[in-house]
């Protein structure tokens, strides 16, 4: 639990340098929690944690305009065996990136990530990013060799402030 937390910890602190490295401003509905001061928009707090069955703990959604540029993230902690099966594509290039759950070395890896892009199958064994071009079509992912014991880190980017429905792969 306490590595679960400090790897929440670490993915905050990656979305709040995000926004300070200067991400451009767009419309954004205002937060309660929010300050008013002239640059308290771009600090984003409690609208950005969700609870999502399929992941262990609470994950960082910042997705349709959130941080306020081209640029949309989620950070979710995988404890146990999981694999997105649909294949897709999107109109904007996506990073998937998987480390190790421990925040203090994030080498420690057991996972084994198995994926496929345009047909292509490729497997992960250590830490790692996978990035898919525009409009390629990417999966299954299979995630393997993960337990409360040795989570990891399912980071996703992407280059655009909204991620929308992704498209459904032609065979």
């Amino acid at each position: 639990m306490k590595l679960m937390r400090k790897g929440l910890v670490a993915a905050t602190c990656l979305a709040a340098v995000l926004v300070w490295a200067g991400l451009k401003a767009s419309s954004q509905e205002p937060v309660s929690d929010r300050d008013n001061t002239k640059y308290g928009k771009y600090v984003l707090t409690t609208e950005l944690y969700h609870k999502i069955a399929h992941y262990t703990g609470t994950s960082l959604v910042a997705r349709d305009g959130k941080l306020q540029g081209d640029v949309s993230m989620c950070y979710h902690c995988l404890a146990k065996p999981i694999s997105f099966d649909m294949p897709h594509s999107h109109d904007f290039e996506e990073t998937l990136c998987f480390i190790g759950g421990n925040p203090l070395d994030i080498t420690d890896f057991d996972a084994v990530i198995e994926y496929t892009i345009d047909g292509e199958k490729h497997v992960l064994t250590k830490p790692g990013c996978v990035t898919m071009p525009p409009g390629i079509p990417h999966c299954p992912i299979v995630i393997k060799n993960v337990s409360p014991e040795k989570p990891i880190v399912f980071l996703e980017i992407s280059l655009s402030s909204s991620y929308g429905t992704p498209k459904e792969a032609k065979p």
